[in-house]
């Protein structure tokens, strides 16, 4: 029985990097064999060039970098982090519009009254998770539009050093300094933090989670349980506060049940992990469901209406063949059409739309494989969604979204890099649930919504692997430049 466990779980660590790198090779070819992009050849020019230089000064920042008091590295790469993603933010400024300004209204009134008048904010709650955070800082600085980019900056300041702290537990230090850089020169992550929007806060909150997950697993086998679940309850608490900010809690959650019971096998000679196991993620599980409750009906009362809790209307848009699941006009009036009917509450206009939404799925009228296939290439290729957003307001827009392209394709090459390293290592850490939130989060997207802008927080798995990829890269020269020079050869 052992036997057959542990082939399972090799089997299904398999599965997940194949998965992965099946979804990397399908963006890799459509970026590099688009021969209709008018700006093709510049593309591949920056994104060979990037490749190789790359290589190149990771490996001798790392070289350097590794060898100094790593106190003073942390300190040093957290102050270039700031100091990167403020001066954007201080010399690129832009007004609030859109979904933006609904952030941003929203965070006003919070800060200036415990109830606020908003059935919009009650058909869609997320937006209540960020603009309740930011009200805070507006009780405090103030209601001006800087309030939130320097809010930001400070959110992506605190996800470097969670980068780092990731990055090392799974691969090192010298992974954890490629990690911390690549997050500070990623173009959209610094671009976005001129907005007012949710994703650095629950990205951030999400990298907590997930540096809380490998503290825990460090203590899986000798802490008492009581421990176990005092970190279990504050693991919930994080993943409540994503989940009120983006409704996606339940795709680490998801993961991490995988990882526990089907690829960490640990448990299945020692009894007391097993127990240990069982409480953290029993725990987990009922706190969550315990607190998300409570939040709902803390957002309720603020909004003095019961809110939504179904996204009825975000699948029904998903399932849209015309438009390919991005937002459209007739499916944003059908919404506001059933809003306006008398006596209806948020959660009634929702439930509605959830109708209207099987309806649609079981028409008989939809190519699923061809929907399916062009929301992933809406959700993932191309990064370039944070420089349209203020195209208006910034010098050479299209620059800078090839500048953001070629960086993030540079990010997925080596991500794959990094999971052919994990393969071969049969790698079974933490980086497991690393991966599994970049498939989760693409394959709930296929089932809602999609929009580029949203596969913002799967940067954070391109980054992670992309450290790891980079490393194993550096390493794999290094030995065979040793090689060679043992032998008495030059190094190529």
């Amino acid at each position: 029985m052992n036997l057959f466990y542990k082939r399972f779980s090799n089997f299904s660590t398999y599965v997940i990097y194949a998965i992965f790198a099946l979804m990397g090779i399908l963006l890799l070819v459509d970026f590099l064999f688009d021969f209709s992009n008018e700006h093709y050849i510049f593309y591949i020019i920056g994104f060979l060039s990037m490749i190789f230089l790359g290589i190149f000064v990771f490996g001798r920042l790392t070289n350097y970098l590794e060898k100094k008091n790593e106190k003073w590295v942390i300190i040093g790469l957290l102050v270039a982090c700031f100091l990167v993603k403020f001066l954007w933010i201080w010399f690129n400024r832009i007004p609030p519009m859109v979904d933006y300004a609904r952030f941003y209204k929203t965070a006003v009134d919070l800060s200036e009254s415990f109830v606020i008048d908003s059935r919009y904010v009650a058909l869609f709650p997320h937006i209540f998770g960020y603009s309740s955070f930011l009200s805070v800082f507006m009780k405090v600085f103030g209601t001006s539009y800087m309030v939130a980019p320097v809010v930001n900056v400070v959110l992506s300041t605190i996800a470097m050093g969670c980068i780092y702290y990731i990055c090392k537990k799974l691969a090192g230090v010298k992974t954890a300094i490629i990690g911390s850089l690549l997050w500070i020169v990623l173009p959209s992550q610094t671009i976005f933090n001129m907005y007012v929007l949710s994703e650095p806060l629950y990205t951030t909150v999400l990298l907590m989670s997930i540096a809380l997950m490998i503290v825990i697993k460090d203590r899986l086998k000798n802490k008492n349980i009581i421990t176990i679940v005092l970190y279990s309850l504050l693991l919930s608490i994080l993943l409540v506060v994503v989940n009120m900010s983006r409704p996606i809690a339940a795709i680490p959650i998801i993961a991490l049940a995988i990882w526990l019971y089907i690829i960490d096998t640990g448990h299945l000679k020692n009894k007391k992990l097993l127990l240990n196991k069982s409480v953290y993620f029993g725990v987990v599980i009922v706190s969550y469901f315990i607190l998300s409750s409570l939040a709902n009906q803390y957002v309720s009362l603020r909004l003095g209406e019961e809110i939504a809790t179904t996204p009825g209307y975000n699948i029904y848009v998903g399932f849209n063949m015309e438009s390919y699941g991005k937002w459209n006009q007739a499916d944003s009036d059908l919404l506001f059409y059933y809003n306006d009917l008398e006596g209806w509450t948020a959660n009634d206009v929702q439930k509605q739309m959830l109708e209207e939404a099987k309806e649609r799925i079981f028409s008989g009228e939809i190519n699923f494989p061809e929907l399916f296939y062009k929301k992933f290439l809406s959700f993932l290729s191309g990064d370039g969604a944070a420089v349209g957003y203020a195209s208006s307001v910034l010098d050479h827009p299209l620059r800078l979204i090839m500048i953001s392209n070629t960086f993030y394709y540079f990010l997925i090459a080596f991500s794959l890099c990094g999971i052919v390293a994990a393969w071969r290592r049969k790698e079974k850490s933490i980086l497991i649930i690393v991966t599994l939130f970049a498939i989760g989060l693409t394959m709930a997207q296929m089932l809602v919504e999609v929009a580029s802008r949203y596969h913002y927080s799967i940067t954070i798995s391109f980054v992670i692997l992309a450290a790891v990829g980079i490393n194993s890269v550096l390493e794999k020269r290094q030995g065979l430049k040793g090689k060679s020079e043992m032998n008495g050869e030059n190094p190529v």
